[in-house]
């Protein structure tokens, strides 16, 4: 019965779930206590069996009876009750989902962009409209326009949904519908149709505002599922944005604004803002070339932009006159107004080094409007050969000085600190470029949707692809592509060097014939569901870059050893259990090999895994390699490892059973590894002491990622050298599952610390305390952002007053049933603190004033099942 109610109640929830709905907490905790008097009942049931005996299955044992037949007298009026009490009126509730403040780029608002901004803020505040709109031509500041508009409605309760959502060239009412449930927070459905029915019922009770970014044609809404038209209940808004006004005429759009370029007053104010005061003073005739620079650019904001951080810095006359000249030619006659600003901002293209102007057209390969990862990028750098590799310590760095060069110069944005964006004007340019100036448009090809649709019309000239990326794509459109029976690639491709595709099944015809591909120097085929190596490989004879990360691989074939130009190497996220014996010798050329896998966490004894033992004998064959990344099942991998003398160790994860209750990180792995290592992993077990480098003096100067799983771990040693001293550059740090960890106050120094998370360590009853005696009086956690604890039945303190964290900005609390109190005295840059209701209202606050300024922090945790 309780059981019954218990499915009842959950599917109601993941109903209400899918519809945008939140679990309400009186439900979650009743499911809560449902799982408990299961668990207890299943013990008194289990107590029973251990007493029965076989004569009529009674057993002889009274007392023992009676004390079971009241435990389960006990439990049973628990049940009822709790069945009784499954009758709830709802099972969710609404909640305003949050409204993130979205990056606006520079910090100026001239006065041309507040106006239009109050125009904006108008038009929907009025009862007339329903559909806004704000068309230009690209580069004018539309999407800026629409970011500030949405920051206006951050805390502002108008609306009960602000959503950002971005159409981009090759939008599709799928496409759209996605978006929404991402960021609205509701279950995917599998048809069109269904989901539309979703979304429609999420918004129809709601005031919502949807801000649809770049669209390029006509959309159908209703289909998307948004209910149009005005009602005097609910304001139901959308504001979109588009580079032609046709586009607003074909959405029926009731008000329009069309954004031009900036005044020459506020152009001026922009440009010099990028500039900067240092390079506009450095000369008396730099402020009048610089107004001449202005007129050139029509006052269209980005090109401000990008050709004022291309001037930052340029102090004499004569490189300003030059700029005004180029400009001054880029205004060719017979060509649009977008290819005319494709020459314009080129000029800052054009002032980039050879290798820095090919790793930024290589951006283009990613998707419009994609979040790009740093490593991702430099990772793809590196397989084209287009990195400095002078730094013999780390050939990252060099990728991370183009990021920061591209980043100087505005042609990319960073989102985070570990992700970049491409503006998609930006985009263009760098396409057209590629494309030689327009003249050559099927050169590099970006497999989109409208692509593959194109591909259909045999619209493409695939004897002239040199470059294919297919990253991004909408499935139902895949899937009738392949019901056509078309090849992804043709065979007639032959001038095809680099293919990348990601997380797109059904990839078998390309994977047998990828050896027709003969010049092919770059080859990404990640979770793309394989079960084998391409086929034909040893015909990729120029291959230099092989990325198969996270397939189901099992084998690496002998055939390998033929692509001798082999330069990058990642199996990572594979089950390999095969690996034949002579193959990495014969890949003298190879600098980055991959071969890490974090899961499963804990393997036992590592079978299947016998491999390595050998090949890592076979890496000193390697003299170029600079870059090793990979996880160890046995002890006998760690001991061979430590014995080689050239030790490029990137990424190490120890996930094995050890053969005594102590791990001893040797000091000589502490300085072979020092200038490489940037992640390691520890889950060794049943360790319950490690001991860091006895008369160590190196330092772990890269290692950015730390964290362990490791159930009977109690301590860890620091003989000759303090933790922040070893981990000067220590930016996350994890403990994850460790049952008798009592303490981690070694952490409190640590300088540049950003994120630290605690998950299931049940021992622990104070995280912190102070450590190096009175006089000690160095900064506790001065780069501390984030703090995650979770599952530490036992806290009772984080830390007394004494331990402060002058850059926290969120903290998240969950299932810390003691913790009664916070250690913080004020708000400093504190943004949220994530807890569940309960645990909020049981915290202890020193006087009222200081429990109201902290109220506003407050979020209330919601569990990811």
């Amino acid at each position: 019965m309780l059981s019954a109610a218990q499915t009842d109640v959950k599917e109601k929830v993941e109903n209400a779930e899918r519809q945008g709905l939140t679990q309400a907490d009186v439900v979650k905790n009743w499911l809560r206590q449902v799982e408990a008097v299961k668990g207890e009942v299943d013990d008194i049931r289990r107590r029973y069996q251990e007493r029965a005996r076989c004569f009529g299955s009674q057993s002889f044992n009274c007392w023992s009876n009676f004390s079971i037949s009241k435990d389960a007298a006990k439990k049973l009026t628990e049940v009822q009750k709790l069945c009784e009490d499954s009758r709830f009126e709802e099972v969710a509730i609404q909640r305003r989902p949050e409204v993130p403040e979205l990056l606006i780029g520079s910090e100026v608002v001239v006065t041309q962009e507040e106006a239009n901004r109050q125009e904006i803020l108008r038009y929907i505040d009025s009862d007339k409209n329903d559909i806004i709109g704000i068309w230009g031509m690209g580069g004018v500041g539309k999407t800026r326009l629409l970011h500030l508009v949405h920051n206006h409605y951050k805390e502002n309760s108008a609306f009960d949904v602000v959503v950002k959502v971005t159409a981009s060239k090759d939008c599709s009412v799928e496409k759209l519908q996605a978006e929404l449930c991402e960021k609205c927070g509701f279950g995917r459905e599998t048809s069109v149709e269904s989901q539309a029915r979703i979304i429609s019922n999420y918004l129809t009770n709601r005031n919502f505002l949807i801000l649809l970014d770049d669209l390029w044609g006509q959309i159908d809404l209703e289909k998307v599922g948004i209910p149009l038209g005005l009602g005097k209940q609910f304001k139901k808004k959308i504001v979109i944005t588009t580079r032609s006004e046709s586009v607003c005429y074909s959405m029926n759009v009731k008000e329009s604004l069309k954004v031009v370029g900036l005044e020459t007053k506020d152009a001026l104010r922009l440009f010099y803002e990028i500039v900067g005061d240092k390079t506009i003073k450095s000369h008396n005739l730099i402020p009048r070339l610089a107004e001449k620079v202005v007129e050139e650019l029509d006052g269209l904001p980005l090109a401000l932009v990008i050709i004022g951080a291309a001037m930052r810095g340029k102090k004499h006359p004569r490189e300003w006159e030059d700029r005004i000249d180029l400009l001054r030619k880029s205004r060719l006659k017979g060509i649009d107004e977008e290819e005319k600003l494709f020459h314009r901002l080129k000029l800052s293209y054009d002032s980039l080094n050879e290798k820095s102007q090919h790793c930024f057209l290589v951006c283009s390969l990613w998707p419009e409007d994609d979040i790009i990862k740093k490593i991702d990028l430099i990772r793809c750098w590196l397989g084209l050969g287009l990195l400095d590799l002078s730094d013999a310590r780390n050939i990252y760095n060099s990728g991370y000085d183009v990021i920061s060069e591209l980043l100087s110069a505005c042609l990319l944005e960073e989102v985070g600190s570990k992700e970049v964006r491409m503006h998609d004007i930006i985009r263009d340019m760098a396409l057209w470029i590629a494309h030689d100036e327009g003249k050559e448009k099927d050169k590099w090809v970006d497999l989109n949707e409208s692509v593959l649709k194109q591909m259909r019309h045999k619209n493409i000239s695939w004897s002239c692809v040199e470059r294919v990326s297919l990253t991004r794509y909408d499935p139902d459109g895949w899937l009738q592509f392949q019901r056509e029976g078309l090849p992804l690639i043709p065979c007639d491709a032959t001038r095809l060097q680099f293919v990348r595709v990601r997380s797109l099944t059904g990839m078998e015809a390309l994977v047998q014939n990828v050896g027709i591909f003969r010049d092919l120097v770059f080859l990404e085929l990640s979770r793309c569901n394989l079960i084998s190596f391409p086929q034909s490989i040893s015909e990729l004879v120029k291959l230099e870059h092989l990325n198969l990360y996270g397939n189901k691989i099992k084998s690496v074939p002998e055939e390998l050893k033929h692509v001798r130009n082999l330069r990058f190497l990642s199996l990572r996220h594979n089950p390999i259990n095969s690996f034949p014996k002579g193959v990495l010798p014969e890949l003298k050329e190879l600098m980055v090999l991959d071969l890490y896998s974090d899961y499963p966490f804990y393997s036992g004894s590592g079978d299947g895994e016998h491999w390595k033992t050998w090949l890592i004998n076979e890496l000193s064959c390697l003299s170029k390699l600079r870059c090793l990344s990979i996880d160890l099942r046995q002890p006998t991998q760690f001991r061979n490892l430590l014995e080689l003398s050239n030790l490029p160790v990137r990424k190490l994860r120890l996930n094995y059973v050890n053969e005594t209750d102590t791990l001893e990180i040797p000091s000589s792995f502490i300085g072979k590894v020092q200038d490489n290592l940037y992640k390691l992993q520890l889950a060794v077990n049943p360790v319950r002491k490690i001991v860091i480098g006895s008369n160590c003096q190196s330092r772990l100067r890269n290692l950015e990622f730390l964290s362990f799983i490791m159930f009977v771990l109690e301590m860890i040693e620091w003989p000759n050298i303090a933790p922040e001293d070893l981990l000067p550059m220590l930016h996350d740090l994890k403990f994850n599952l460790c049952g008798r960890l009592k303490d981690i106050s070694w952490t409190i120094y640590l300088p540049c610390l950003r994120k630290l998370e605690l998950f299931i360590c049940v021992h622990i009853v104070q995280l912190f305390e102070r450590v190096g005696g009175s006089g000690a009086i160095k900064p506790t956690f001065p780069s501390l952002i984030e703090l995650l604890l979770q599952n530490l039945p036992e806290m009772e303190i984080i830390c007394d007053k004494s331990i402060t964290f002058p850059s926290l900005e969120e903290v998240k609390i969950v299932e810390c049933p003691k913790l009664k109190k916070l250690p913080f005295q004020s708000r400093g840059k504190l943004k949220t603190i994530e807890t569940e209701r309960e645990c909020w209202e049981r915290l202890e606050w020193e006087d009222s004033d200081l429990k109201q300024d902290f109220q506003g922090l407050y979020r209330l945790y919601h569990p990811v099942f």
